[in-house]
């Protein structure tokens, strides 16, 4: 595992942007990002998901704009550094949305795409998401946002 290398989940920078009780952290591996500490990847698809959270809850367009060329500055400092999904994290997608039952339900592809790209980075997939968690813990690589 890479040591300091992490794939956070669009949720992570959601909790910083609406104050939720978890956005000392999301705050946290920001700076440390920033400070260079540590390493943040995302999928191509994280900003994808920010907008569209964004379109279909703030009402303040000025705010949505000011948000996403905060994000667009971060990846051009490298302080997000934007992984486009191959075939190979496609694949490695797949398998992991493939697992679980019809009972529990199976993870979400896009939830599985930022997993894949943290283990085939052999970085840690740092997410709010329990529920992803608990169907996916058998591949490993992956973190709660709390234990951050």
């Amino acid at each position: 595992m890479k040591k300091n290398s992490y794939v956070i989940d669009a949720n992570v920078f959601l909790e910083y942007v609406y104050n939720r009780k978890l956005s000392y952290k999301s705050k946290k591996i920001l700076q440390d990002a920033i400070l260079q500490r540590i390493k943040i990847f995302v999928p191509s698809l994280f900003f994808d998901e920010i907008t569209e959270v964004f379109c279909g809850n703030l009402n303040d367009c000025k705010k949505i704009e000011e948000h996403l060329r905060y994000l667009e500055n971060l990846a051009k400092e490298q302080v997000l550094n934007i992984v486009v999904p191959d075939s190979v994290i496609r694949m490695k997608a797949i398998e992991i949305a493939r697992t679980g039952n019809k009972k529990n339900g199976y993870p979400e592809l896009a939830d599985s795409l930022y997993h894949a790209v943290a283990i085939l980075n052999k970085s840690i997939f740092i997410t709010n998401d329990i529920k992803h968690i608990v169907k996916v813990k058998k591949f490993g690589y992956i973190q709660e946002l709390q234990s951050y």
